[in-house]
């Protein structure tokens, strides 16, 4: 039997500002979401976890990070979501620094993306981060620890599970990012199989689900075409979870697919070997209606074929290897209870 325990608030980073809240006290309910890997965003001081070229200070320092955190942030601006899903951020002091560029040093500004947070393993090199406009509330984080494989679990990303509050109504978001597939393709599976079961146990956990709007998103490293797609009115694929023993499934629902579960759109979000993969997603639960739905491939940090610009350290150029992809959603007037 295969059992998987949780773990809450390992490493969690929190904050907002005491300014005006602004969209909290507005009566609506719609909201633009964007999820984005960032490609490894590391600060200028070196803790140790780095990854090699960042500790190599000839081609990475203070400079070339405050040049790639502009960077960042004009397409952030450009973008201009209510809310920020990110992967691939070292630490929760590259958040604060996001959030003063993007506030330009005028928190009593009403558009400002006040509240945040951040998590990730002791000891990894990178994790999760949420930055809203909206208050975020009921923030916690879910871990795995496996012990019945044939190896020893690898260091697998938190997944960050918080709620928006917009005057009456709130959308939960789990903000995800999965096993990559570098290495073996094949025998990393396993993991990512650990991590769908947690996120459709989480969703399973949720009640009342018929009054809760729900939007999981990230960096899942597994293309919708991997996930088992069942086409109906409710939702197109079914996250596969073993609780006590018994198979279970939740069935969420993907705007990459069509009503008839084929790929609905030319790009992707990840472009390898020149192929286009649809690796980072939405997955909507529940009460919440999706408005819109792109894989964002605007210049500068797309190519004129809309292909991602990665960020090479060597030149200091690019954005990252992944494009955003941007929603919007309407969701619930009722609040959840977790």
């Amino acid at each position: 039997m295969r059992v998987f325990v949780f773990v809450l608030v390992m490493s969690l980073f929190c904050c907002s500002c005491d300014a005006d809240v602004g969209l909290s006290s507005q009566a609506r309910t719609q909201v633009d979401i964007v999820t984005w890997n960032v490609q490894t965003f590391f600060d200028a001081t070196t803790e140790g976890t780095e990854y090699s070229d960042f500790k190599n200070h000839k081609y990475w320092n203070e400079k070339k990070y405050i040049e790639r955190l502009n960077r960042l942030c004009l397409v952030l601006k450009t973008l201009n979501a209510d809310v920020y899903v990110l992967q691939e951020i070292e630490n929760e002091s590259v958040l604060i620094d996001i959030s003063n560029v993007l506030a330009g040093n005028a928190w009593r500004a009403k558009d400002n993306w006040k509240f945040s947070c951040f998590a990730k393993e002791e000891g990894s090199s990178i994790g999760c981060a949420i930055l809203s406009k909206i208050p975020l509330t009921k923030v916690r984080t879910h871990s795995l620890d496996v012990r019945n494989e044939n190896e020893t679990q690898p260091s697998l990303r938190l997944m960050i599970q918080a709620s928006l509050q917009v005057g009456e109504s709130e959308l939960v978001i789990f903000a995800n990012h999965w096993k990559s597939k570098s290495g073996d393709a094949e025998k990393s599976k396993v993991w990512r199989n650990w991590q769908e079961s947690l996120l459709a146990y989480s969703l399973m956990n949720i009640e009342p689900v018929e009054r809760v709007g729900v939007v999981a998103c990230g960096d899942f490293n597994r293309d919708v075409t991997e996930f088992l797609i069942d086409n109906n009115q409710d939702g197109n694929i079914l996250l596969r979870c073993v609780e006590n023993g018994e198979n279970k499934t939740v069935r969420v629902f993907s705007p990459w697919l069509d009503k008839n579960g084929e790929i609905a759109y030319e790009i992707g979000s990840y472009y390898f070997r020149e192929n286009w993969n649809r690796i980072d997603n939405f997955f909507f639960y529940g009460d919440v209606k999706v408005l819109d739905f792109e894989p964002v491939s605007m210049e500068p940090w797309a190519t004129p074929n809309k292909t991602p610009i990665p960020y090479r350290t060597y030149t200091g150029e690019g954005f990252s290897d992944h494009l955003p992809l941007k929603c919007s959603v309407l969701f619930n007037k009722k609040s959840v209870k977790l």
